[in-house]
């Protein structure tokens, strides 16, 4: 039961507030996805670019993060399932590949600004519009 409430909470909110939060999911998971389709699309130059951080399993990890879960976060479907390894990918992009520099060369300022907005989103929930809001009991 617990698991459930977690996966698929009931949301009370108004149509415009439920608007709000499909506005930024489609917009920052949407964006997300973008750089993780590039990624998949030169695997061998990403798997090489992750080399000092797991080779191709970082970069698999960092795709199935940054592509798939985002398309599961954009449709609402296993929403908060999904925001789950892409706060963990964001969190290591901003600590660890960027040292947590939000100004200067190399710095993390857009994994800090995704970080942000997905841990918000993890607490609001998808809102209604969400393949998620067909699973919740009414």
């Amino acid at each position: 039961m617990m698991i459930r409430k977690f996966l698929f909470p009931s949301n009370q909110y108004s149509t415009l507030i439920s608007a709000l939060i499909l506005l930024l999911r489609v917009a920052f998971a949407g964006m997300l996805m973008t750089h993780g389709w590039a990624k998949l699309t030169n695997f061998a130059g990403t798997a090489e670019s992750f080399a000092a951080i797991g080779g191709s399993t970082a970069a698999v990890l960092v795709i199935f993060a940054e592509f798939f879960c985002a398309l599961g976060i954009v449709s609402g479907f296993l929403y908060r399932l999904a925001l789950i390894p892409v706060i963990i990918n964001m969190s290591v992009a901003f600590f660890v590949a960027h040292g947590a520099r939000l100004i200067g060369e190399h710095n993390g300022e857009l994994a800090f600004l995704y970080l942000v907005v997905f841990v918000v989103l993890m607490f609001t929930g998808a809102g209604k519009y969400a393949i998620d809001s067909f699973f919740v009991k009414k």
